[in-house]
């Protein structure tokens, strides 16, 4: 067994390869479809220790166990509970015995299959308890290192991290993301986002697995090399997969799969592999061609940022800090914290961004009369809902910390004294859970002028360097900015101290209010101030968006000073975009007002296919060109769904339906997220959704089918041993005689590959089925009045 610290010393001197794919390595061999692979390693020991053996003989420098998903959630769904740690103890003696000492075996661990609240169930404490179960077994169990890996959300893969190091300092570990062609995870996160949330983290390796051939990985993997300056791992799929001799197969060769080697090695990657479809002769080649390489040097862009699960705040341009969640002054928002309001907070946090703020920073008050565990749930939720970083203006630091282990992302602390005390405590946070600190130029009393703000800031520079800490990637410093009120000569003090800093080359930030506090006509003051401040350098100010004059006044000197990469709201509302605004905001009530009196004076479906429809198209558009991502298209969607049922109301017989659309993920199979995702967009559109849950027998699916008469079904199925069930439904279905479209996705399917199931048509998301359905919602339109306005039957 190697420690950490001797394998990332291997790695410093040669590439090491991985092995291949598992679970289409056990079908070939023999595994029945209904079984997970992970069964084999009580039920068929053998056929594990053959495969890993021959990977071995292929030359893999790395063995993982065979335990992808042998998480305790996903194995209590297929019926294997009561055997987790068995199963993950004789993974890890499987493996060892076909290592013999020849090969570094990891444990290995896939995702639950769970979203993260709101899109989801899943949450910090769901995610932490399965992965702890499992690492403890494999630390138990003496493995070489730990590789999380298909992973494709910033919170869950971030938890399972957060398990490794709360139990080990010493293991060697890897963390991997899976990336669509477009470069986007499904919770929206890219490369560089990656790259920043996890280089801050005690990760040994980042990488990218699944979902793409090499071909399609290499760009993707190339925007990661460009932002990471840590060892890199990269395992591609086998190519697309598709149908020959009736089996669902992966076409690159062992041939073509190797010749890519060389461009990862290019790239930067320490560690290459192979994922789905790839076997001992893939990894056989990559060997001869790979050799006993030295990794290669490259260089890497450094970015000051902060970041949400799907976007990247940069400090390159100016950055509004939304100051709005925070109670000073304001009753009812520190009531409705009191009464653990989430999205009235939401909704405050959505006006922010509309209006211009790149960034919102949360201040419970009083935090010991908050609920801490509400207050940390709303700071791992309202990343995804509000899809902006988050500053944390929180002054208890065992809140602090709770908040820091479960945000999404790389967030910005508010923030920390120059006293060495204080900081220190703030700088072990930062080094454990990532992110930016605001540092105040000031240490216990507030300074007198710019001699002493600096002499404050040039000690905590000095600490944080002795603490192994850049203070030009990891820190903003505050001036402190004292009301005008109370020294009118300290503006100019403040005014030099950030002309100081920026010349020096470090950021800033302020609280842009303080400087009104106590005065009348509090904006005009904020605007001169800011202009004052956005010439002498200014980064960034803590600001109200909403105050227009503030931020036109803020365009105008950023303008003229020539910065050409503005801030600006995401658009300005009009009549035509009003709905799609409200609908995107997350505004409930509003939307149910501007619908009520709609129908006032327009028929029910005229609201929906003039007003509703077309706003739920544009939000599909938006989302298909990476405008918005799948937690703001669950938000559209769930607030979308009153309004339709207002309309219903108003409908003679009650009910709005377009079509009634029958769901399911087929038998065997128990990943249910894409399935959901496209219940609930479906339903946003105002089609009837039948959802028949997940691992649905066929007979049951043509069953339903039978008796509901749908204008289409769908079926789901992730994973290449449940794809071959969609030509069972299809069989089904054709001796019935039921002529009912079939639209399918799913992780391993393709265009080509579903129309060789049987499939009708191939949706890669749940966009795509709606604009699907609405085709052939179109064409049984235009049948029916072909037969002069007669019944027509599905």
């Amino acid at each position: 067994m190697k420690n950490r610290w001797e394998i990332r010393k291997l790695l410093e001197e040669r590439v090491l390869l991985l092995d291949g794919a598992y679970g289409t390595e056990f079908i070939r061999m023999g595994l029945e479809d209904d079984k997970p692979s992970e069964s084999l390693n009580l039920e068929n020991p053998d056929m594990v220790y053959k495969l890993q053996r021959s990977y071995v003989e292929a030359g893999s420098d790395i063995l993982l166990t065979n335990t992808f998903s042998a998480i305790p959630h996903k194995l209590d769904e297929l019926g294997y509970g009561d055997k987790f740690e068995d199963i993950v103890r004789m993974a890890v003696k499987i493996a060892k015995r076909a290592s013999n000492g020849k090969a570094l075996i990891f444990g290995d661990c896939g995702p639950t299959g769970v979203l993260p609240r709101p899109m989801g169930k899943g949450d910090f404490d769901f995610y932490y308890d399965n992965y702890r179960r499992i690492v403890e077994v494999f630390l138990d169990e003496g493995v070489d290192g730990i590789i999380f890996e298909t992973f494709s959300d910033i919170l869950e893969l971030k938890t399972a991290v957060m398990v490794v190091r709360d139990l080990s300092k010493d293991i060697f570990l890897i963390a991997h993301l899976t990336f669509d062609e477009n470069g986007r995870t499904l919770t929206g996160s890219d490369p560089m986002n990656f790259a920043i949330t996890f280089g801050n983290l005690d990760v040994d390796v980042l990488g990218i697995n699944c979902s793409l051939g090499p071909e399609d990985m290499l760009p993707v993997f190339q925007e990661l090399s460009k932002y990471h300056d840590g060892f890199l791992s990269v395992e591609p799929n086998a190519g697309n997969p598709i149908i020959v001799d009736g089996k669902i197969i992966y076409p690159e060769s062992p041939e073509d799969f190797a010749k890519h080697v060389d461009s990862f090695w290019e790239y930067g990657a320490n560690i290459i592999g192979g994922c789905c479809g790839s076997g001992p002769d893939h990894i056989k080649l990559m060997r001869k061609v790979l050799g006993y390489r030295p990794p290669n040097e490259r260089k890497v862009k450094r970015i000051f940022s902060i970041t949400s699960p799907s976007k990247v705040v940069k400090f390159d341009k100016f950055v509004v800090i939304g100051e709005r969640i925070n109670p000073s002054g304001r009753k009812k928002l520190w009531n409705r914290i009191l009464e653990k309001d989430a999205d009235f907070l939401k909704k405050e946090a959505l006006e922010q961004i509309t209006s211009g703020a790149d960034v919102i920073d949360v201040n419970f008050g009083v935090e010991s009369s908050v609920d801490w565990d509400f207050a940390v749930d709303l700071i791992s939720e309202l990343p995804y809902s509000c899809d902006s970083p988050l500053s944390l203006d929180v002054q208890e630091l065992e809140l602090l910390e709770r908040m820091m282990r479960v945000y999404p992302g790389n967030p910005l602390i508010n923030s920390s004294t120059s006293d060495e005390r204080e900081l220190e405590r703030k700088l072990e946070l930062l080094k454990k859970y990532g992110g930016m600190l605001v540092v105040l130029a000031m240490k216990k009393n507030i300074p007198k002028d710019a001699k002493e703000r600096i002499e404050a800031v040039m000690d905590a520079i000095k600490f944080a360097k002795d603490n192994n800490v850049d203070p030009k990637e990891r820190f903003i410093f505050d001036p402190v900015v004292i009301p005008v009120g109370v020294s009118r000569e300290a503006v100019f003090e403040i005014l030099k101290t950030i002309e100081w800093l920026a010349r020096e080359g470090y950021r800033t930030t302020l609280g842009l209010s303080n400087i009104s506090f106590g005065l009348p006509n509090r904006s005009y003051y904020h605007s001169a101030f800011l202009v004052l401040a956005i010439e002498r350098g200014l980064s960034s100010a803590i600001m109200n968006p909403l105050d227009n004059n503030l931020m036109e006044n803020m365009r105008a000197v950023l303008r003229l000073i020539g910065k050409l990469d503005l801030p600006k709201g995401r658009r300005k509302p009009n009549e035509d975009s009003k709905i799609l605004d409200v609908i995107l905001s997350g505004k409930k009530d509003e939307l149910l007002k501007i619908v009520d009196e709609l129908l006032k004076n327009h028929d029910p479906l005229e609201v929906v296919e003039n007003h509703l429809k077309p706003a739920m198209e544009m939000i599909g558009d938006m989302y298909d060109r990476g405008d918005i991502f799948l937690p703001q298209l669950i938000l559209s969607s769930q607030t979308v769904k009153p309004a339709f049922k207002l309309v219903e109301t108003k409908m003679k017989g009650g009910k709005l339906n377009l079509g009634k659309f029958v769901v399911a993920t087929v038998k065997g199979d128990i990943h249910d997220i894409g399935k959901n995702i496209v219940s609930a967009v479906v339903k946003s559109s105002g089609f009837e959704v039948i959802d028949l849950g997940k691992d649905v027998p066929s007979e049951k699916i043509v069953e339903v089918i039978e008796k509901e008469k749908p204008i289409a079904l769908g079926l789901s199925a992730m994973t290449t041993t449940t794809a071959p069930k969609i030509r069972e439904v299809s069989t089904l279905m054709k001796e019935k005689r039921l002529n009912v479209p079939i639209i399918v996705g799913g992780a391993t399917l393709n265009d080509k590959l579903a129309k060789d199931l049987g499939a009708d048509y191939y949706a890669k998301n749940a966009t795509d089925v709606v604009r699907i359905l609405k085709n052939i919602l179109k064409g049984l339109n235009e049948l029916h009045q072909n037969n002069g306005g007669r019944n027509c039957t599905v």
